[in-house]
């Protein structure tokens, strides 16, 4: 397993741009766009093509949640230099529930979801090189009304938990600005102050070196 990083914010925070960003230089990227497409809502399509248009044309792209079979993982072809992107775990949780949602009850639904957390986790754990997680706080907002939207709020907080855990280093998006954890990476100014927001070279050179 190489380096782990986490990418953490709201919507809109600025996440993917920040990490196409980051890897912008980067000659060896897998990017796992684990959206869906909903051909009925036009506003969604027009993110989705603009938000692969910023991928590289020489990077290897996985687009939809089923893109990439976690049974055969292993069989993707990286170097330890490559970096795999998990764009986003939130957006993966939400496939799979609507994917799963009519076939189990509520509790099967859980005990079903996790099962496939942990098949999506031995996965990543087998590649040979780094890998960033994209994934939404969905915690700060009002509390869903419905079964499904308090199962999907209370396990991606559990599985950012279970990301986070495994990673090197993270980031935190707000408004755009990238703040970076632990405090012990965070780079200091020439007066040796410690640098509040953290740049996308600074980032890229953690990736590299942690």
């Amino acid at each position: 397993m190489g380096v782990w990083m986490s990418i953490v914010g709201g919507a809109k925070s600025g996440k993917t741009d920040f990490v196409t960003g980051v890897l912008e230089s980067c000659e060896e990227v897998v990017w796992w766009g684990t959206a869906i497409e909903i051909a009925q809502d036009p506003d969604w399509q027009e993110r989705l093509q603009s938000l692969r248009a910023a991928r590289r044309e020489s990077w290897v792209t996985l687009d939809g949640p089923a893109a990439w079979p976690l049974d055969t993982a292993s069989e993707l072809k990286l170097s330890s230099k490559a970096v795999f992107v998990v764009d986003s775990l939130n957006l993966w949780l939400a496939a799979q529930m609507q994917r799963a949602v009519t076939r189990y009850s509520q509790a099967q639904l859980r005990t079903h979801l996790e099962i496939e957390f942990q098949q999506l986790l031995k996965a990543l754990k087998q590649l040979p090189c780094s890998v960033v997680v994209i994934t939404a706080e969905a915690g700060s907002g009002v509390v869903p009304s419905g079964e499904a939207g308090r199962l999907f709020r209370e396990l991606i907080g559990q599985w950012n938990q279970a990301i986070v855990e495994i990673a090197h280093f993270g980031v935190t998006l707000q408004c755009g600005q990238a703040f970076l954890w632990p405090a012990g990476l965070t780079p200091v100014s020439d007066a040796g102050d410690p640098v509040r927001r953290v740049s996308k070279t600074h980032v890229h050179r953690l990736l590299s070196q942690v």
